[in-house]
């Protein structure tokens, strides 16, 4: 019995090199045998053996991967990134990129910000070329991110007293619960939008190709989520904290939509399955942005209060 938990152990957590040739492989290999090969193929069982196998061992493995990435940056131990830190340095930006957590933290927002417009875009694109209401909602409920991106960009930009810890809290704290607001409205715009799509047993009409690039957004996301949780938890600021609970609730928003995309691509929807799976799904990802938003509204009162009273 050990023999075979050390065997499943070293399977399942094989050294990051192999999590990397894997993950390299499979990704081309799944489009490939998605667009032109039957479902029923060697190679297509291959494609889809090897991409679930990397995305278990990368997921497993991400914390390992996270801080063997930081200890090859932080140690100098890749020279192609040597250098690009020292052209990195003669700009006085980049260089403060480099040095300042905060700086580099803040930055992801504007990142961040880039990313939700782009992808706002994407889906209402999308929604227009398949006639899609559910894709045009989803399109502006992506591009109202951005817009929650935006206001927090310029929160973090504004100037306070220096030295009046008082009021830099109150600032933060009151954007903090801001943000929880705008996402518990946009929470009930989408739970409302979600509802009828399962009522009526309606899917995004993607191609697979589509459905490939959600797939890829939805797990950029996560991985996001996953580097501001490690990042952002020794931070004593409540608009990052915002804008690491505004990424996360935008990841589990995307598993949504790319879950109702895959069940219309690759499911004939003869039985009700699509309305349960996105029944369930839709509830659960609906409760868990419902219950960040909330808490953001309360802890936000909770500490606006705090620092009134000490002013």
């Amino acid at each position: 019995m050990n023999r075979l938990k050390n065997i499943l152990y070293k399977v399942l957590n094989p050294p990051i090199k192999i999590i990397v040739i894997s993950a390299v492989i499979a990704f081309p290999l799944v489009i490939y045998a998605l667009n032109y090969l039957p479902e029923i193929h060697p190679v297509s069982f291959l494609a889809y053996f090897l991409s679930s196998y990397s995305l278990a061992v990368l997921l497993i493995g991400m914390k390992r991967i996270v801080l063997t990435c930081k200890d090859l940056v932080k140690n100098d131990k890749i020279k192609a990134l040597v250098f690009f830190k020292s052209l990195m340095r003669k700009n006085k930006y980049t260089a403060r990129y480099l040095d300042d957590r905060d700086f580099r933290a803040k930055a992801g927002i504007y990142a961040g910000l880039a990313i939700n417009l782009l992808y706002g875009f994407f889906k209402g694109v999308t929604g227009a070329v398949y006639d899609s209401p559910w894709l045009w909602s989803m399109g502006i409920y992506y591009l109202a991110l951005g817009g929650i991106r935006f206001m927090l960009m310029r929160n973090v930009r504004k100037q306070l007293p220096a030295g009046d810890e008082a009021a830099v809290k109150l600032h933060e704290y009151k954007t903090y619960r801001r943000c929880g607001a705008m996402m518990m409205l946009m929470n009930i715009t989408v739970a409302g939008l979600a509802i009828q799509m399962i009522w009526q047993n309606k899917a995004n009409e993607y191609s697979r190709v589509v459905v490939i690039i959600s797939a890829a957004y939805t797990f950029y996301s996560f991985i996001l989520s996953l580097v501001n949780m490690i990042s952002f938890r020794k931070r004593n600021n409540a608009i990052l904290s915002a804008a690491k609970d505004l990424t996360f609730c935008g990841a589990v928003m995307s598993v949504l939509s790319l879950q109702s995309s895959m069940l219309y691509a690759f499911d004939e929807g003869k039985d009700n399955s699509r309305q349960i799976f996105n029944s369930i799904t839709g509830g659960f990802v609906i409760a868990i942005v419902l219950a960040i938003s909330t808490y953001m509204i309360i802890h936000g009162t909770n500490k606006i209060n705090t620092y009134t009273q000490k002013n």
